[in-house]
């Protein structure tokens, strides 16, 4: 499943931010080098959501889901901003930080993905190391 089209990044950024985010020398940039940097970007936010929801989805998604849309689209357009060592506008640094956030509580089993089925509750994954395990009436019990 592509979660985010080329369109959807476009959007996001408008015709004039991409072509800033993607050129690499001063306007030359045709609309095939364009395109084939944004396909660079979502293939890259596809694969990191990908490995985020591995454990927790049966891959790959079949259909289309909104709320991966706007993960992939954060990741991508933060993904195609930095190209080349480019310094990328806090607004996208941002939302690409809140949405790996939210990435990795699913991953954790701590977040839903609206839409999907995921393996296992919420709230499975293990405790880390000396993390208190609360409301066990097992744990401490005598046998």
């Amino acid at each position: 499943m592509t979660y985010c089209s080329v369109q959807d990044v476009v959007d996001r950024l408008s015709e004039t931010g991409v072509l800033y985010a993607a050129d690499d020398v001063n306007g030359s940039l045709s609309s095939d080098e364009s395109n084939r940097a944004i396909v660079s970007s979502v293939e890259a936010a596809q694969a990191e959501i990908d490995a985020a929801l591995a454990s927790r989805v049966s891959l790959p998604i079949v259909g289309t889901n909104e709320w991966l849309r706007y993960r992939a689209v954060d990741l991508a357009a933060e993904r195609l901003a930095e190209r080349k060592g480019q310094n990328v506008p806090t607004s996208l640094q941002e939302a690409a930080r809140r949405s790996r956030q939210w990435l990795q509580e699913v991953r954790l089993g701590t977040q839903l993905v609206p839409g999907l089925s995921l393996n296992g509750p919420v709230g499975d994954a293990p405790t880390a190391p000396g993390s208190p395990r609360l409301a066990n009436p097992n744990i401490g019990m005598e046998s």
